[in-house]
């Protein structure tokens, strides 16, 4: 339920790749690393023959200070193992075998990932150079590969192309190459490195952070202007199909300090002004697709089926990136944003709407989607104009009440526990969710819960708002759904 990174450095992964040497590589350094052009801190690695690194990382997050140590292991360019020691007595291990994903510590997990993928974790920058060592360099183009972030215990999809050579920098002699990894089709993180696949310079422009080697340190303006002169990885493609019987116009929509960019489909035949849907993208920061990134599902987009198939019946619709991420602006806000935060971007979007001739100003309905499920009630109980909502997975209980029985799931899954130490499990979790609903200690847990996102969601009750709505409601609910359980579709409806 994370909703943003300061540092983003989720990727990689791999298919077959012909690395630089055939002998497993050495390195070691110190990466410096920038938040909006501003140094945090720091990251001292050590990588041994291509099978084991390690690093140690000193950061400063709203404004904390944080320190973590990392220890991976490799065969064959491929993960085994991780631990994550992030204070003390406090850590957790990840072993992969084959297919098979396996968390122990701080939490007791287990997943599926591809038996090729990489591991990248988030907040550590040096696992990209795995990445590249997988890198096919005689076939060249974008080649696709796949990253396991064992954090979120998730398996995404990512392309890497090298984007050619670079001159050297002035007083360096060595040479480097640009390569530009793109996760899930919106996140781009553009890697320097040398002919030995040295890393040199991250850069991600989305969250605005940065990793260079202290080395380089001085160099980091050409750096900097290297990635902007480079070619651009083409976008995606939102204009309308052919013989679409919709038109597909691109879009911003002012809220507050930041703008929100997305496309407007507008039917080709009816009769004007014509009724209107706003989609609302699920928890984290998505584009305005909601694109799926798992396996198999890489080309489908949840929000652009719904709004082409809308428009192909005589309904506009708008659909928009996340604040912060896609073509939209507002990074710099995600670290104090929430729920009802993002609710003022979909009132921004209604008042967009209505502004338009070709749009009935009082047939406009939201479809909201998981955390879009949550915006649409609290938008609709204040807005009579709205002509209806749709609410697609969306919550009937409070966030605390949810994230027990996510574990509750999860521990049941784990057949090698006993009863008592998932007891212990539990009772460790609802003890961190009264700290945070409560405003109490919380330093002895990960700093993700001081946001207050999580704060709000594990405190926000959906009913007493949807109460209110008096709007027509579809509510749709997968039966199989482990997040948000089938339940609550019935809570909501009695409400």
């Amino acid at each position: 339920m994370k909703r943003f990174m300061l540092v983003l450095f989720l990727l990689c992964l791999g298919v077959r790749v012909l690395a630089q040497d055939s002998q497993g590589a050495n390195d070691s350094g110190k990466l410096l690393i920038f938040l909006e052009g501003k140094q945090v801190g720091t990251e001292t690695f050590t990588i041994s023959n291509d099978e084991m690194s390690e690093s140690s990382s000193a950061l400063t997050m709203n404004g904390q200070p944080v320190s973590f140590k990392a220890r991976t292991g490799y065969r064959n360019l491929r993960p085994t193992r991780l631990e994550v020691e992030y204070g003390p007595g406090a850590k957790f291990q990840v072993a992969i075998n084959g297919t098979e994903v396996k968390m122990t510590g701080a939490k007791e997990l287990s997943a599926q990932t591809d038996p090729d993928a990489v591991m990248i974790e988030n907040n550590i920058w040096h696992p990209y150079y795995f990445l590249l060592r997988r890198y096919d360099r005689h076939k060249g183009g974008v080649q696709p590969f796949k990253v396991l972030v064992p954090s979120i215990m998730q398996t995404l999809t990512l392309t890497l192309e090298s984007k050619g050579p670079l001159s050297p920098l002035p007083e360096k002699s060595a040479t480097f190459e640009l390569y530009r990894a793109v996760l899930a089709g919106s996140v781009i993180v553009d890697i320097i490195a040398d002919s030995n696949g040295r890393l040199i310079y991250l850069n991600e422009a989305t969250s605005k952070s940065e990793a260079v080697r202290e080395e380089y340190a001085a160099a980091i303006n050409q750096l900097r202007g290297a990635v902007a002169s480079a070619p651009k990885s083409a976008g995606i493609d939102y204009s309308a199909p052919a013989s679409a019987p919709f038109t597909a116009e691109e879009v911003t929509v002012k809220s507050k300090d930041w703008t929100l960019a997305g496309t407007l489909l507008i039917p080709k035949q009816g009769t004007r002004p014509f009724p209107a849907v706003i989609t609302i993208t699920g928890s984290g920061q998505q584009t305005r697709d909601e694109p799926v990134p798992f396996p198999g599902l890489e080309k489908y987009g949840l929000m652009r089926q719904i709004a082409e198939t809308l428009a192909s019946r005589g309904i506009a619709v708008l659909r928009v990136d996340d604040r912060g991420v896609g073509k939209s602006t507002g990074a710099e806000t995600l670290a104090t944003a929430t729920t009802s935060g993002f609710a003022e971007d979909v009132r921004a979007e209604i008042a967009f709407l209505r502004s338009r001739p070709e749009i009935d100003a009082n047939r406009i309905a939201l479809v909201g989607h998981s955390e879009g499920g949550i915006i649409a009630p609290m938008i609709a109980a204040e807005d009579p104009r709205l002509s209806g909502i749709v609410i697609m997975a969306g919550t009937a209980r409070r966030g605390d009440s949810i994230s027990m029985d996510q574990l509750r799931d999860v521990l049941e899954r784990q057949p090698g526990m006993s009863a008592e130490e998932k007891q212990k499990r539990l009772a460790e979790h609802e003890a961190m969710l009264r700290a945070v609903v409560a405003g109490g200690d919380v330093s002895k847990y990960p700093k993700e819960v001081t946001l207050p996102w999580v704060k709000e969601f594990f405190s926000y009750d959906p009913l007493p708002t949807i109460r209110r709505v008096r709007q027509p409601i579809l509510i749709l609910q997968g039966a199989l759904d482990r997040q948000v359980t089938a339940e609550q579709a019935g809570m909501l409806e009695q409400a």
